[in-house]
C-alpha cells in the first residue's frame, strides 16, 4: 500500500510539471502563420534540380481562402542575373487560378540560387521561394544550347543604285535543333584588310586570352609575337579582326569577328565572354568595311564600302536574317562574313569568306590575227547592272578570273598562253590574254582571225584570298 502511494505521488507529479513546461515562455509551441488575406500559393514548385540546359517550368496556384483567384497577376523576381532567365516575368492566372513561368539556366551553372513568385493586392504581398540547386552531370553541352552557327547566301537585288545580298545565320544545338531561346547575333565584316607582315592573312600566328588568364572578367586581349600593331600597322580602334578556324583550332569561343578596342603592341577588345578558350597559333585577318580598288601604278583607286548592321536576334527555328549592302562596283569580289552569338556570356562564333553575289558580268569578243605568231588581247570585263534594274555598268576591277572561262575560236590553230597571261583584271577591269597561233588558214576556209570568248557570270571568278 505504501509503495502504491509513492508511486501515484510520482506519476501525479510529472503531469504536474509537464503542464507547466508546456505554457512555460522558453518552450513554447509553435502556431502555423495564416497567409496574408487568405491569400496561398497552392500546388507550388518549390525546388528545382537543375541537371541539364532546357528549360523549366515553375508551376502554381493562387488561392484566397482556399477558392481559386483567377485573372490574377502574378510576378517573377530574379535577385541575380547569373543564375537564369525567366521567358515573362508576368503571368496571369487562368480560370483555376494556375499559371506557369519558364525558366533558363544560365550558360554557366551556380552552386545554387532561388527565385521569388510574387503576388500582391495593392494591400497585402504573397512571396515564394523557389530553390534552384544546380548538378550538370557531364560538361558536353545539352540539348537546347547553341553550339554552332552557320550562314547562308539567299539572294542579291539591285535597289536605290546600291546591291543588298540577303544572308542568313542559323543557330543550333548539337543535336542540329533551334536553341532554346532565341540568342541575340552580332554581324560584321571585312571588306578591306589591312597589310600585316606583307600579307593579308596571319597564318598560326594570333594569340588570344584573359588579360589576366586566371580572371575570366578580366579584358579580352589578342597578341601575334610577330608584330607590334601600334608600331608597325595600321591597325585603329574600330576597326574588326576575324579570326578563322584553322587544323586544330576551331573553337566557337573565339571563332569570329571581334571588336578592337585598344591598339597598342597588342590588342584589346571590346566584348567579355566568360566561356573563351585561351588559345594560340590562331589565324586571322583584320581590316573594316571599306576598300581602295585600284590605285596601283599610280592611279588614284576608287573607294568601295560594304556595310552590314550588327545587331539581330534568332528567331523561334534559330535563324537570323541580315543584308550586306555594297556599292555595285564591288560586285564579285571577296569579303568575310562573321557572326557570333551570346547566350548569358557564352560565346558561338563564325567566319566564313563569300563573294559579293551578281549574275551578270559580260566582256565582248575580242578577234585577233591568226598570224602564225604571238597575239596579245586586253579583255575589257564589266559587271552589267542594266540587265536587273540598276542603272549604268562599272568595270570589274581586281579581280581574279578563272583561266578556264576564256576559250578561243578555232582552237585546232589558236591556243591561249595560260602561264604569259594575266588573269587578274586591273584599274580598268581588264586582263591580258596571250593567244598562240599557228597561222594555218587552210582548214578554216579562209579565216584568219582567232577569237577570244569568255563564260561570264559569278562562276567565272575566283576568290580574292
Amino acid at each position: 500500500m505504501k509503495k502504491n502511494l509513492i508511486y501515484l505521488v510520482m506519476v501525479a507529479a510529472g503531469i504536474l510539471l509537464s503542464a507547466c513546461g508546456s505554457n512555460s515562455k522558453a518552450d513554447p509551441i509553435p502556431t502555423p502563420t495564416p497567409p496574408p488575406g487568405g491569400y496561398a500559393f497552392m500546388n507550388f514548385t518549390s525546388k528545382l534540380t537543375i541537371d541539364e540546359y532546357k528549360t523549366y517550368p515553375i508551376r502554381f496556384q493562387l488561392t484566397k481562402n482556399g477558392l481559386a483567384v483567377p485573372d490574377a497577376e502574378v510576378f517573377m523576381k530574379i535577385p541575380d542575373q547569373s543564375i537564369g532567365s525567366i521567358r515573362d516575368s508576368k503571368v496571369i492566372t487562368d480560370e483555376n487560378g494556375k499559371g506557369a513561368f519558364v525558366y533558363t539556366p544560365p550558360a554557366v551553372f551556380p552552386e545554387k540560387g532561388q527565385l521569388f513568385v510574387v503576388y500582391t493586392d495593392g494591400n497585402i504581398t504573397l512571396q515564394e521561394t523557389v530553390k534552384l540547386s544546380f548538378d550538370l552531370k557531364s560538361d558536353i553541352p545539352s540539348e537546347g544550347r547553341p553550339t554552332t552557327l552557320s550562314i547562308s547566301y539567299r539572294k542579291t537585288e539591285c535597289k536605290d543604285e546600291s546591291i543588298i545580298g540577303y544572308y542568313s545565320v542559323h543557330a543550333v544545338d548539337r543535336f542540329g535543333r533551334p536553341p532554346v531561346v532565341p540568342i541575340p547575333v552580332r554581324v560584321s565584316l571585312v571588306n578591306g584588310i589591312k597589310i600585316i607582315n606583307n600579307d593579308i592573312i596571319q597564318k598560326g600566328t594570333g594569340h588570344i586570352a584573359y588579360s589576366n588568364p586566371s580572371d575570366i572578367s578580366s579584358p579580352i586581349v589578342f597578341s601575334d609575337g610577330s608584330v607590334d600593331y601600334a608600331a608597325q600597322t595600321e591597325v585603329k580602334a574600330g576597326d574588326n579582326l576575324i579570326i578563322f578556324p584553322s587544323q586544330g583550332r576551331t573553337h566557337v569561343s573565339y571563332i569570329g569577328g571581334w571588336d578592337i578596342k585598344t591598339v597598342s603592341d597588342i590588342l584589346t577588345l571590346n566584348e567579355q565572354y566568360n566561356n573563351l578558350v585561351q588559345d594560340g597559333s590562331l589565324t586571322y585577318m583584320i581590316g573594316n568595311e571599306e576598300r581602295l580598288l585600284g590605285g596601283r601604278n599610280g592611279e588614284a583607286g576608287r573607294l568601295a564600302v560594304a556595310h552590314v548592321e550588327p545587331d539581330y536576334t534568332t528567331d523561334n527555328n534559330g535563324f537570323a536574317y541580315f543584308e550586306i549592302n555594297f556599292d555595285p562596283i564591288l560586285a564579285g569580289h571577296t569579303v568575310t562574313v562573321e557572326a557570333h552569338g551570346n547566350e548569358d556570356g557564352h560565346r558561338v562564333g563564325v567566319a566564313q569568306k563569300v563573294a559579293l553575289r551578281w549574275d551578270d558580268f559580260t566582256a565582248p569578243d575580242i578577234k585577233v590575227s591568226n598570224s602564225g605568231g604571238t597575239e596579245v588581247a586586253y579583255i575589257p570585263l564589266t559587271i552589267d547592272l542594266q540587265a536587273q534594274g540598276c542603272s549604268g555598268n562599272q568595270p570589274l576591277i581586281d579581280v581574279p578570273v578563272n583561266p578556264n572561262s576564256f576559250k578561243v575560236d578555232p582552237s585546232k590553230h589558236c591556243q591561249i598562253d595560260k602561264e604569259n597571261s594575266r588573269f587578274y583584271s586591273d584599274a580598268y577591269g581588264s586582263v591580258k590574254i596571250v593567244v598562240n597561233t599557228d597561222g594555218n588558214i587552210s582548214d578554216t576556209g579562209g579565216t584568219d582571225d582567232c577569237t577570244i570568248k569568255w563564260d561570264g557570270g559569278i562562276t567565272s571568278l575566283l576568290y580574292e584570298y
